[in-house]
């Protein structure tokens, strides 16, 4: 009697153990199911507005498109270098560790990003300018000068005819290999996304005239000061004001510890 009592009482307690089993488990899976689904609506809800804003987000124009590489081939940050023969490319945080690495001039790297030349003109450009002793706006950096580098390297070797010197002299210039172009082995392509975000946040006030709202920051981005134009921006951390568009337009606004960006507040 006893025997059979004591069995009743396990067989019941293994079938509240079942519906316990029963009940809970499927009540825990069913809540991380419900949380799950919920991140899930998330993520789908986060990827759907940002697809609208970048369809809804205004197209560069061509003018565009050229006035960021001019900046950016001045700002001389990321870059990718492509070999020529073997198609391979290299990507660079900066201009000049791209110029180290592969051992070429940076010139080289900007005449090839501004102008497409397969050949690199700069070294007989420079070549000619100095030892035909050019002064004046012929000897501005050939890669700010208004004229392209084909047209400053044809009228230097124009020059080396009607320029005053010795007949010795003009053999040696044209004997020499440097007023040769150079084959291109590499050819390169800006990436620098950082400033393509810089003017998509900032493309209407850069492309607009009249005054500008200026903010100076602290590192964690909040507002220190705030100056109705850049006259008083750069009054108050002593620079000049064409420095101070120089930084703003190159997103180079760095100043000691803080730095400068453009105010989005309304004027």
């Amino acid at each position: 009697m006893i025997k059979n009592f004591i069995n009743r009482v396990k067989n019941l307690v293994e079938q509240n153990k079942e519906i316990i089993k029963q009940t809970t488990v499927p009540d825990v899976c069913e809540e991380k199911t419900i949380k799950e689904k919920v991140e899930y609506i998330k993520k789908c809800n986060q990827e759907e507005v940002k697809s609208i804003e970048e369809k809804i987000q205004e197209p560069l124009t061509e003018e565009d498109k050229e006035y960021i590489k001019e900046i950016k081939i001045k700002r001389g940050q990321s870059i990718k270098a492509i070999d020529v023969y073997t198609k391979e490319p290299q990507i660079f945080k900066t201009h000049k560790e791209c110029s180290k690495k592969l051992k070429i001039p940076v010139q080289y790297i900007q005449e090839n990003l501004k102008y497409g030349y397969t050949d690199y003109l700069g070294e007989a450009i420079n070549y000619l300018s100095k030892e035909l002793k050019l002064s004046g706006e012929e000897d501005i950096n050939y890669l700010e000068n208004t004229k392209t580098p084909s047209q400053i390297l044809s009228l230097l070797n124009n020059k080396i005819f009607t320029t005053k010197m010795s007949e010795s002299k003009r053999d040696e210039i044209l004997c020499s290999e440097k007023i040769e172009p150079i084959k291109m082995h590499y050819t390169f392509e800006c990436i620098d996304e950082e400033y393509d975000d810089y003017f998509k946040k900032y493309k209407s006030i850069i492309k607009r005239g009249g005054k500008k709202k200026i903010e100076l920051v602290d590192k964690k981005g909040e507002v220190i000061e705030i100056f109705k134009s850049l006259d008083e921006c750069a009054t108050f951390i002593n620079k000049e004001k064409n420095e101070v568009v120089y930084m703003l337009k190159h997103n180079d606004t760095k100043v000691g510890r803080n730095e400068i960006r453009y105010s989005l507040r309304n004027i």
